[in-house]
């Protein structure tokens, strides 16, 4: 017969100590998608791939997106006080490895793909379903991220009813 606490992964009479492996196991089991994140340095528009990223008010609208402490990302994010996110599709896995280098701005594309400008000059890729563009409210370090909470000041919809590429799709981890 089974204990009552079978299957619960509690023990009785102490306290839990957290076991990394496993928690690093169960976390990556929360679903992401997996956007480009775009932002200025110098004015020159700038990408990433990022898989964090959450909307977190509803009125306004606000989302906020986790960046590495040490990326060139989060000072470009810093520095310029804006950001975007691209949603790509699903299937597009060829779009995000355009960006897994962070390539440079070039007339009009970047990663060899169109995009246009956002209302502060942040990179819409054409090839995303949706883009929308951020002012940075808050900023909030992490132990080893900071945390960008940004409130959506432009937005557009090229695919409607499109699904979005998720990290589960590429096959690839985002993790240490």
């Amino acid at each position: 017969m089974a204990s009552a606490r079978e299957g619960t992964g509690r023990r009785e009479g102490r306290s839990r100590m957290l076991d990394s492996a496993t928690a690093k196991k169960v976390l990556q089991r929360i679903p992401y998608g997996l956007y480009v994140v775009g932002s200025l340095h110098e004015r020159i528009p700038a990408t990433m791939v990022a898989n964090w990223v959450t909307q977190v008010s509803f009125d306004p609208p606000w989302v906020a997106i986790a960046v590495e402490e040490d990326s060139k990302m989060r000072g470009y994010i810093e520095r310029s006080g804006v950001f975007c996110v691209n949603i790509l599709p699903a299937g597009g896995i060829k779009t995000a490895k355009a960006f897994l280098k962070s390539p440079e701005a070039q007339e009009g594309t970047i990663g060899g793909r169109a995009f246009e400008p956002g209302a502060s000059g942040t990179p819409f890729l054409l090839d995303a379903t949706a883009s929308f563009e951020c002012k940075v409210m808050n900023a909030l370090p992490v132990p080893d991220h900071v945390l960008f909470i940004g409130e959506v000041i432009d937005a557009v919809l090229r695919k409607e009813g499109s699904g979005a590429l998720t990290l589960r799709e590429t096959g690839w981890r985002y993790s240490r």
